[in-house]
This record gives structure tokens, sequence and C-alpha cells, in this order.
């Protein structure tokens, strides 16, 4: 293995963290912050996983003076020519005067956090137009962190966000408002946004990924994570082809020459939850025992400043992959014995219809209104249209269009342009592209939060696009704020009539008639053209119930939601009841949720890539799970439908004759 290191000369990771305040009380200490930036430099340096080399990362714990420190920050952005990445930990608290995003260090004072902290406007200018850096990451971990990812006004009026035209430039913040940190005492080692990262990244890596995960294949797992545990949900913003920078090696892919149980040894020290305060006054009070020789860097390759490419093909793994083969099927043979058994069985399996392969991971599917056309959208942010009967790319690929900010995609009425909705902190944009040449052809039309009376959120769960591009629906998650559906070519907003809390996801029919949106606790259908409620379930579903995602019935008859708990139910709308019994077979909560066309058939996939195709009438599952499955559509041809996943395949399947699988709760 070659010697040459991962991330090029000229490199450099600052990390700062703040885990004891000493001059103001009201910014609490948490050990769990110094453990968090100690782990962060755990990652980088001891890992093997990243590559950094120990004189290429600056940890700073517990700093004063915020001149000075920002002086430093400039001098060490000015000399990075390579990767520059800053990563904070600590109190985050937005100017009383300015609004903008303070980050408090150990002297700052709460009443005057941008005189006396880092005020992040001068960091993201430092990070952007104060570096040559090739590629530069910032990592936050504060209280309103997501502000930093809004457009900031600078001295002259020129928008910050506008200064990212670089070679790259991300940002992955752990929260719009409040961050979760735990107090000291209750046994958690780090802050849970770290704590999630370091533990995706040193101990459970992405099965079935490939070897080098880019911070755009990274965040939806680290999403999916976080919300599955009810924590703040993260957000990200990526400028050019940022999101496809390999951050680091998968561990759940070890390196040729290295077993499992080696790979698993040397992140031990990160994940078992054993870092150990210090309780020296004067120094930083969490220490990492080094008690392993740093493992050799399992990527060899280094392309460019700002790309990094994983190692050779799995095939050298030799004895390692048969393990594994063999361990996959174990494990397919005693899900198979354990399947819930009151589902009645399986019905036959999923026939492989096709596959494509994409440049990037997929992770969003749409077929046009005539079947013809497929849309996928990648990890980049670049739609790509291909044709379902050659399985071949055609017309011009369209973006990369921030993908992290994408909302959704669709296709018009005429199947020649797409409709793609994305978002900035503030605001949702929708705009169209002709299909053929890949360019825009009308002017995008913003919605911002002084529209919706702020009742969008930074992750842009509560919006939905009509499947004809048209309609735009908002669902409110404040009790004062109604839901609202926006005409994208009118500009017309009609209200929904219905209140209270409830507008973590939402969906429209099939048809654009009818959308529901629902969250904890509560579920509401609505008349999308009126706003009128059409049902409302919110008694029904019972307590402590936090719906995922949902999906309409062609017919508009049936509301399929997905659960917290990894289940999903079918509701009768007319009637308020369930209809047959709960859906299983998900491994974690779903991240999508689609009826066929004809809603004979429900798919639902898991934050894991585990996805489960049900017949509605029968409730019985096709076959077994699929794996790897992150998007999923069906044609409306209903005999195929087609996944995308992580790992650059789109696959095609076609569904058992419709003989086996019984009547359709549509017939009923």
């Amino acid at each position: 293995m070659s010697g040459e290191p991962i991330i090029p000369p000229g490199s450099r990771a600052i990390l700062i963290g703040v885990p004891r305040y000493q001059k103001d009380a009201r910014y609490r200490s948490y050990t769990a912050v110094g453990n968090s930036v100690e782990g962060m430099y755990h990652l980088l340096v001891e890992s093997g996983l990243c590559g950094w080399r120990e004189e290429q990362v600056e940890k700073i714990v517990d700093p004063t003076n915020a001149g000075q420190l920002m002086g430093r920050l400039r001098q060490l952005a000015a000399e990075t020519t390579g990767v520059l990445l800053f990563y904070f930990v600590g109190h985050g608290q937005p100017s009383e005067h300015t609004g903008e995003l303070c980050l408090a260090i150990a002297d700052t004072d709460h009443d005057n956090p941008d005189a006396t902290g880092l005020e992040y406007a001068k960091i993201k200018r430092a990070l952007h137009s104060g570096t040559p850096a090739a590629t530069r990451i910032a990592i936050l971990d504060c209280c309103y962190s997501g502000r930093a990812i809004g457009l900031s006004a600078d001295e002259d009026g020129t928008q910050l966000a506008n200064l990212s035209h670089c070679a790259g430039a991300y940002t992955l913040t752990a929260a719009d408002e409040r961050a979760h940190v735990p107090p000291d005492g209750e046994g958690h080692p780090r802050t849970a946004f770290t704590g999630e990262l370091l533990d995706l990244l040193t101990r459970d890596g992405v099965p079935g990924g490939p070897d080098g995960l880019a911070l755009g294949v990274i965040f939806p797992h680290l999403q999916h994570r976080l919300a599955t545990k009810g924590l703040p949900r993260p957000n990200q913003r990526s400028d050019d082809a940022a999101a496809a920078f390999v951050f680091a090696c998968n561990h759940a892919t070890p390196p040729p020459g290295q077993p499992l149980g080696d790979a698993d040894t040397a992140t031990s020290a990160s994940t078992s939850g054993a870092v150990v305060p210090r309780q020296d006054a004067d120094v930083s009070p969490v220490g990492c025992e080094r008690t392993h020789e740093r493992p050799a860097a399992p990527l060899t390759g280094r392309h460019s400043a700002g790309t990094r490419m994983p190692t050779g093909p799995r095939a050298r793994r030799g004895i390692l992959a048969t393990v594994l083969t063999a361990a996959v099927v174990l494990t397919v043979a005693v899900g198979w014995v354990m399947w819930p058994q009151g589902q009645g069985g399986a019905l036959p399996g999923l026939t492989p219809a096709g596959q494509m392969t994409a440049p990037t991971g997929v992770d969003t599917v749409v077929f046009s209104h005539d079947g013809h056309t497929l849309a996928t959208t990648g990890v980049d942010g670049t739609v790509l249209l291909w044709n379902t009967a050659s399985h071949q790319r055609v017309g011009q690929p369209i973006g990369p269009i921030a993908a992290q900010n994408r909302l959704g995609i669709a296709f018009t009425a005429d199947d020649r342009a797409l409709r793609i909705v994305r978002r900035g902190k503030d605001s949702v944009t929708a705009g169209l592209w002709d299909t053929t040449n890949g360019q825009q052809t009308q002017t995008s039309t913003a919605i911002t939060t002084k529209d919706t009376n702020y009742a969008l959120t930074a992750e842009g769960s509560n919006v939905a696009l009509a499947p004809d591009g048209r309609t735009l629906v908002i669902a409110s998650f404040l009790g004062n704020v109604p839901s609202i559906a926006w005409g994208l070519d009118s500009g017309q907003k009609t209200v929904l009539e219905a209140t209270g809390y409830g507008g973590s996801a939402v969906t429209f029919s099939p048809d654009g008639h009818s959308t529901a949106f629902g969250g904890e606790n509560q579920l509401t259908v609505a008349d999308t053209s009126s706003g009128h409620t059409i049902a409302s379930l919110d008694r029904n579903l019972g307590t402590n119930v936090y719906i995922e995602r949902i999906a309409l019935s062609p017919d508009n008859r049936t509301v399929a939601v997905a659960l917290g708990n990894n289940t999903v139910q079918l509701w009768d709308i007319a009637s308020g009841e369930q209809t047959g019994s709960t859906l299983t077979g998900l491994t974690k909560s779903a991240i999508a949720l689609v009826f066929s066309h004809d809603g004979h058939t429900l798919a639902a996939a898991g934050g894991n890539g585990t996805a489960v195709v049900w017949d509605t009438a029968s409730h019985r599952r096709f076959g077994d799970p699929l794996t790897g499955v992150y998007a999923i559509a069906f044609n409306p041809n209903d005999q195929t439908f087609v996944t995308g996943g992580l790992d650059h395949t789109i696959q095609l399947w076609t569904l058992p004759p419709r003989a086996t699988s019984g009547t359709s709760t549509s017939d009923h």
C-alpha cells in the first residue's frame, strides 16, 4: 500500500471545542462537548478512516480572546491550499443586533456575543474568499447553527452565499434552533449530533455502500439516525461538487487485508463510550487514550486537491467477501424464519427487469406521465433522464442543483419539462427545466418564510410537490399558522382549513386533488383546491405516535401512514378506521412511501436501505425485502417499479401477475 497521504499537502483541519465557559454562567459547561472535539480529532487522525496527518490538524480547546482567535483562523485559512475543514462544538447564539450566528468561546459575554464571540459571517468569509483551498468544509455542532447556511449580507451588500463559487464548499449543521447536549452524569459521552456522526463513521458505516463515503452520502444516513431518536435534524448546503468529496472510508467495508475484527478494534476507543474526562483544572477536561498504533490508511490515491477516490475493486478482498456472503445468506435465512406470520407469509417474489448505473448515489426517482422516461437525482444535485425501454440516458443532464436543498421533482403534464423544487434557509424556490436540452425555461418562483408566516422547516420535510409540478403544499408545524397550497404558475395561495401541529410529513394524492399531512399524533386530509378538510384522524391514531411518511391512494379512499416504530398502517379516509393488519418488515422508519397507480401495491423504504413491497388487499409482502433502496417510484403501467440506491444503482422490478395477490382495497 502506498505511503502517499490521502489528504493532500497544504490541507488543514481546525477543530474548536468549548466545554468550559469562564465568564458567563448563562453558557452551561458540558463534558460532552470536550469529548466531541476529542472524538473528531480521533476520527480524522487516529481512526485510519479519514487519512489526516497529525500536523495537519489544529485542535483548539476552550479558546479566549475572539480577536486573536479570528486572526489565527484567517492566517490558517490563507495558508491552506488543499482541503480546509472547520469544526466547532459549543454554544451558538444569534446576535440581537444582526440576527447572525455567533459562536461562543470561553470568555464570551452572553449579552454581546457578536463583540466577544466569533461571528460566523467572518468565519464564512475566511472559508470562502479568504483561502485558496480547493475544498472548504464547515461542520457546526451548536444551537442555531442552521443560520450558517442562510444568505447573509456582506458589508458591501454581496451575499455571502455567492462567495461560494469556488471549487467546492460544504456546510453541515446540527440544528436550526436548539441542539441537543446531554448533561453531565447522564452517561452520554458526546453531543447528540457529533456522537451520531462519529458512531456512523467509526462504528456502523454504511452497509452495502461505497468504499469511500462522500459528504452527500453521509448526510441522509446521519439525518435519519438523528430523526429516529427524536433529536434535532441536521441541515447541509453544498456548492458545486463539494457534496461528492469523500470524507471517510466506509467502516462497513474494510480495506483489503484487514479483517472485520481488526477494523472494529481500531475504532473501539471512540465508540465504546469509555472516554474519561480529565479533572485537571487548567487543561482541557477531556483526554483520549491512544493505546494503538495508527492503522495504515486504507485509501491510496490522491487525484486532486479537492477529490479523493477509494481504492480498487472489492474483488481483491478474497476470503473476506466469502465470509460476508455467508453472513448475508445466514441473515436472510434467519429473517425468513422469524418474519411475522400474521401477514400469512410472502407472495411470489419480485423479478429484476433491468438495471442502470448512475455516476453518483441516487436519492430521488420519478416516472414521466407516459411511463417512457425516468428522472433520477443524484446526491450531487444532478438530474438525469433515462429511457425506460432501452435503459439508456436521454436528453441533457440538469444541474447540479443544490442536492441537499431539493425537495422534489415532477414532470409537467406534457412531460416536456421538469419542475424542480429546492430550498434555502428562509425560502423555497421552484423552477422549470426543459427535458431535452437541460436548460431552465422559467424563472424560479421563490416562497419565503415571510410568505408562509414562518411555517417552513429547515429540512423541508413539511413541503410536497404535486405530481404535475403545478402546486406546492407547505404544511404548518405551528399551532397558530395555517398550512397553505401554493399555485406555482398562478401564484394563487389557498389556506388549508386544518389547524394545529402536525406538519412534519406531507404528500399529494396521485391526481393532485388531495393532500395529507401529519406529525405527532395528528393526520389531516384536505382538498387541495378549496382547502376544506376531508378527514381528520387525530383521535384515531393514539398517543405517542410520530408520522414519518404519508401516501394517498389513487382513488383518494385510503391513506398509508409510516410510523416511527418502523410499521405502516392503512386507514380508510371516509370511516376513519384502520383497514386490515399493520404492515411490518421495515427495520428502520420509512424515508419513502408510495402507492402504485392502481392502488393494488404499496412500497416503503427504510432509512437503512431495506425496502418492502406489500399487496394492499391481503397485506402480504412480495418476496423478500430489498436492500440498498433509498428511493422508489411506480411506472404508470403498474407492471414495473424502480428503486434507486446510494450505490449508484437504478433497478427496475416487475411485479407478479395480479391474479396471485387478490383484490385491492380500492375495489371495496
